[in-house]
Order: C-alpha cells, then sequence, then structure tokens
C-alpha cells in the first residue's frame, strides 16, 4: 500500500509542476494555482503532517521552473491551504487575510508594486470580494477534493 501512496504522490507532484508551468503562458493564471492547491491538498490527505517536505520541494522546483515568480508565490500560500482546511471558518479566513497580506508585502518588497493613491475606505470594497472570492474556492476546493479521494477510495 505504501507503493501505492508512493507512486500517487510522484504522478501528482509531476501534474503539479506541469500544471503551474503551462499556467504560467495563459491568462487564468490563478485558476491553476487553484487547481495545483487541490492536487496538494490531495497529497496532504494521503501523507498527512508528511507531506510537508513534499510541498516545500514542490513550491521549491515550481520556483526554480516557472518564469513567474509572483504567479508561483500565490502557489505558495494556496499550497499550504490544505491544512487548515478542516479548522473553522474564522481560522480559513484568518489564513486568507494574513496570506494576502504576506503576498502583498512580498510583492511591495520585492517586485516593486506600488499601491493605487486612492482613499483608504475604497480599498475595503476589494478585502470584502476576495472574502467572498475566497468562499467559493474553499467550496469548490472541498468538493473537488472530496471527489478526488472518493474516486482513490472507491479503487481500493
Amino acid at each position: 500500500m505504501h507503493v501505492k501512496k508512493i507512486s500517487y504522490g510522484g504522478l501528482i507532484s509531476a501534474l503539479v509542476v506541469l500544471l503551474l508551468y503551462t499556467g504560467n503562458f495563459t491568462k487564468s493564471k490563478i485558476f491553476f494555482a487553484a487547481l495545483c492547491s487541490v492536487f496538494v491538498g490531495f497529497l496532504v490527505e494521503l501523507f498527512g503532517k508528511g507531506a510537508i517536505p513534499l510541498i516545500a520541494a514542490l513550491n521549491l522546483l515550481s520556483f526554480l521552473l516557472v518564469p513567474n515568480p509572483g504567479y508561483v508565490s500565490i502557489f505558495l500560500v494556496l499550497s499550504f491551504y490544505s491544512f487548515v482546511r478542516k479548522k473553522s471558518l474564522l481560522y480559513r479566513l484568518f489564513y486568507l487575510n494574513a496570506g494576502f497580506f504576506f503576498l502583498l508585502i512580498v510583492a511591495i518588497r520585492f517586485f516593486k508594486v506600488e499601491l493605487p493613491e486612492v482613499s483608504p475606505i475604497l480599498y475595503i470594497p476589494g478585502i470584502a470580494g476576495l472574502q467572498i472570492a475566497f468562499l467559493a474556492y474553499d467550496y469548490l476546493y472541498t468538493r473537488i477534493l472530496d471527489y478526488l479521494l472518493h474516486l482513490v477510495r472507491e479503487r481500493r
């Protein structure tokens, strides 16, 4: 049974890197990063906390192969979401906001991104929209991951 898990892990890791690389050349980069995070969640379900080295290796390999570090940074935050997926909604929203502000700081410090000069009150609808989009992502993430797990458990 361990051989089967390891082979699933290798195949899914290769699929994740391939999808991230392919997604770099499309307009829907966030979709591909979110899709890859579902497959990383599958690895977490298979290996538990033993998936952390595999996720770290996937992120490192993605940084080396994919020429867009901002895109890979989004995948970095999304790939660790699977560890908080089963926590309360408040905890998941905290993870979302912490990840968002981490990406914002990385973008400002390392990629010299500048925020638009607008009233700070106008950022509130954007952040509220992010919360709503996250709820949709969370729902789809859970549905797709449960379906994949059902397929694998059905084959046993």
